[in-house]
């Protein structure tokens, strides 16, 4: 269990959140745990020709198309955090839906608004009346 939670960990400090289910996969197979990982670093972490924004706005993108909500929202999150604007955002998920159908902007276009009101309350709430993130908020459903 301990060589899960490094792992786990690792990710948490990469992505700033643990989906539960990599938890529980390192409970379960904490080799198939590790080789996850180490895709995700190689895929959306390291540095390359494109910069973090553009990774994590293909990464929406993608996530949108899949539809996973819950996932969406964490990535759409990371890209603005990232740098990415609000027009940006509803460009990745305009183009996605060109080649990929209507739930992909419109899942794309709910989980942006949703993140956009929740930085906008987050950032109105003065800093020592804020909620710190707990085990809670990263044991919610995320990719």
């Amino acid at each position: 269990m301990k060589r899960a939670e490094a792992i786990v960990r690792k990710g948490e400090r990469r992505r700033g959140f643990v989906p539960y289910w990599l938890r529980f996969m390192g409970e379960v197979d904490v080799d198939f745990l590790e080789a996850y990982e180490r895709i995700y670093e190689l895929t959306a972490v390291r540095k390359g020709a494109l910069p973090p924004k553009f990774r994590e706005m293909i990464v929406c993108a993608a996530v949108a198309i899949g539809g996973y909500g819950p996932g969406l929202k964490q990535h759409v999150r990371r890209a603005i955090e990232l740098g990415a604007t609000k027009e940006e955002m509803v460009e990745v998920f305009q183009s996605a839906y060109f080649h990929t159908g209507a739930l992909t902007l419109v899942q794309g276009m709910i989980q942006l608004i949703d993140v956009l009101k929740e930085m906008e309350s987050e950032s109105a709430t003065p800093a020592s009346r804020r909620p710190r993130k707990r085990a809670r908020d990263s044991a919610r459903s995320r990719t």
